[in-house]
């Protein structure tokens, strides 16, 4: 992603401009850049800037470990299940990436006779003994369960329901599937729908069942709790159209005391309901001050205690806070404290599988997208006077997802080289965010607003396309899009909008350029994993060089759209690239072979590779980001090994 601009010194904290006009581009060959490319020789490692860095626990499922008391969590960006003391005190740590497929845990439940657990991982679930020992994985693709995100067992005869949603597969269908206590397919039950009075569902997050054996269905899309019985008969309905917003997240039931409480990750605290549907009130309340308080910033699931005692997952705030229940004598619904205490969030210059890199061409500040951590983080540069120090950070997973700071897995990062404004490609909200960085070196950056903290200004476009089945709907939305470079000619927004297998030009208001979109790699089935192209860069003459990670390619299009060329060489799952400053040689990242191949940009022809796989510095895993700054420095976010590894070439 690099700009082929040298260092101009520091922009000052002035409005963001926005409002440039795409210029005309052409639409045939576009200029080649003839410039030789020099003979290879692999550059020199010279820093490492941040480290592996995360919070002590992100929890997402929750739930209630009656044969031993103690409260299950699906630690979601550790890859890990957590089991604590009501008291707050780490019990036990089982599972790990390697287990869960790749996946991250999402759903937990507990088999009440036995203590055995469950726990999803979207595809499907896994059954662990009463101390963690792997029994069996369960897929659920016969079932047709792409987004198997909740999970719940029942007291009564251990049936194990598994929730298949449209939450990520908008083809897909919204059923509840039904495994025996030995994991045997048993079948399935309701259909996409608006009703709530028929067996239908809409968007579906969370499941749990009462000591009866009903079976109770978060169903977010139609505003309601939908109850069956055992078999999947349906019985009646729990409207929840008046208290609860079109975000919540996990359901949990109180078989003790016959309540249902639901997650609303937007209005930010736990709706309570009876079993019969009386609306009794609500739990915690909206806020940031993680800990304290009792506010929620992220809840998304909730485990119940049999004396009524509710556990809210805040996966905000890296925190499981307990309440008292709202029929308690003394405080009803009062914050009794966080575990852990105090919240142990991901530190300061700490990565957790970061994706993006970029250098700006202004000053050399190297911004970093801290993916898993929400965040993106700020580093001084080689240029700057502490290289690799740490200057700030921003954002936190918030329910308004265009809001001023509020991240969902950001991955693509670019500095804009006529202003100097960094642009975040937001992938899983899908909206392109920039901002006017005006550092202070005082660590975390006010989020309240824009006027506030270090970034003096902040704009937006795009967002998620997810209008039905119909994902390429319009120019200017992005579904699980990847890449991101600014710059060019007209100074541009080039997205690779990877999960609709195209890319998109836009101006910096928005609009799109003429010419575009135009198709960019191939998809699969699976939105979330790696489809189409995933990084882009622009040379000086307007041709673009988009990554085609599951077609082991670079296409090179013109600067009205046209496909010119495509660059291979034993590529492995190529992710982005960047061009020298020169523009004689074109790096790619190649996460399958944990390397760094170099090409000649104008002939494709192959130069050489560095890196390999390993830990030590100069060695890879899965590099993912590339840049370079104006010096020819080349900053490579070795996404496996939690770092950015710079080299100077020879």
């Amino acid at each position: 992603m690099n700009r082929g601009r040298v260092f101009q010194g520091r922009l000052g904290a002035g409005a963001l401009a926005l409002g440039i006009a795409a210029l005309a581009v052409t639409s045939g060959a576009g200029v080649l850049d003839t410039k030789a490319a020099p003979s290879f020789t692999a550059p020199s490692w010279t820093m490492q800037i941040g480290q592996p860095g995360s919070a002590f626990v992100y929890p997402w499922g929750m739930t209630w470990d009656p044969t031993s008391n103690t409260i299950i969590t699906s630690d979601y960006n550790n890859y890990n299940v957590k089991r604590f003391s009501p008291a707050g005190a780490l019990v036990a740590t089982y599972s790990s990436k390697a287990a869960l497929g790749g996946s991250q845990p999402y759903g937990v439940a507990v088999d009440p006779v036995t203590g055995n657990f469950v726990v999803d991982n979207l595809e499907g679930y896994l059954r662990y003994s009463s101390t963690g020992n792997l029994i069996n994985t369960v897929s659920t693709q016969p079932e047709h369960a792409f987004y198997a995100p909740f999970i719940g067992i029942s007291p009564t005869n251990e049936t194990v329901y598994v929730v298949q949603s449209t939450g990520l597969d908008l083809s897909g269908a919204n059923v509840v599937l039904m495994y025996d206590k030995n994991d045997n397919f048993k079948g399935e039950f309701g259909t996409n729908g608006r009703s709530c009075s028929s067996g239908q569902f809409g968007l579906i997050r969370g499941v749990d069942i009462d000591s009866s054996g009903n079976v109770y269905i978060n169903d977010v899309s139609n505003h309601c709790v939908e109850v069956f019985s055992g078999t999947g008969t349906f019985e009646h309905s729990i409207s929840t159209n008046a208290h609860l917003s079109n975000n919540t997240r996990g359901l949990s039931v109180d078989r003790a005391n016959n309540m249902v409480y639901i997650a609303d990750a937007a209005n930010q605290y736990v709706g309570v309901y009876s079993t019969s549907g009386a609306f009794k009130g609500t739990i915690g309340t909206p806020g940031t001050d993680c800990g304290g308080n009792g506010q929620l910033d992220g809840p998304r699931d909730m485990a119940i205690s049999p004396d009524g005692t509710v556990y809210v997952s805040d996966y905000t705030c890296f925190t499981i806070d307990a309440y008292n229940p709202l029929f308690a004598s003394t405080n009803p619904g009062g914050f009794l404290g966080p575990i852990p205490n105090p919240p142990v969030a991901p530190p300061q210059g700490g990565l957790n599988q970061a994706v993006g890199v970029a250098v700006s061409p202004v000053d050399g500040t190297v911004y970093v997208s801290d993916t898993f951590n929400q965040r993106i983080q700020e580093f001084q540069g080689i240029s700057g006077g502490s290289p690799g120090a740490f200057v700030q950070m921003w954002g936190s997973r918030q329910p308004v997802l265009n809001s001023y700071c509020a991240m969902d897995y950001p991955r693509g990062v670019a500095v804009d080289p006529a202003k100097g404004n960094l642009w975040v490609n937001d992938t899983r909200s899908g909206w392109i965010k920039a901002y006017t960085p005006n550092g202070n070196g005082n660590g975390q950056l006010g989020c309240a607003s824009p006027s506030s903290g270090s970034v003096s200004s902040f704009a937006e476009f795009g967002g998620q396309v997810q209008t039905g089945s119909c994902i390429k709907c319009s120019p200017g939305k992005f579904f699980y899009s990847r890449g991101i470079f600014v710059g060019g000619p007209s100074d541009n927004v080039y997205v690779t909008d990877s999960s609709n297998g195209r890319l998109q030009v836009l101006s910096q208001s928005g609009n799109e350029v003429s010419g575009f979109p135009v198709a960019c790699g191939t998809t699969i089935s699976n939105p979330a994993g790696y489809n189409g192209c995933t990084g882009v860069t622009v040379d000086s003459s307007g041709t673009i060089y988009a990554v085609s990670i599951n077609q082991d390619r670079v296409d090179v299009f013109s600067p009205g759209g046209k496909l010119l060329r495509t660059i291979s060489g034993n590529l492995g799952q190529p992710f982005d690239d960047a061009l020298s400053p020169d523009g004689s040689v074109l790096y790619v990242t190649d996460v399958k072979n944990n390397r760094v191949s170099e090409f000649n940009p104008s002939t494709g022809n192959f130069l050489g590779s560095f890196g390999s796989q390993g830990t030590t510095h100069g060695k890879f895993s899965q590099p993912m980001g590339i840049d370079v700054d104006g010096a020819g420095n080349i900053y490579v976010n070795d996404y496996g090994n939690n770092r950015i590894e710079v080299f100077t070439p020879a």
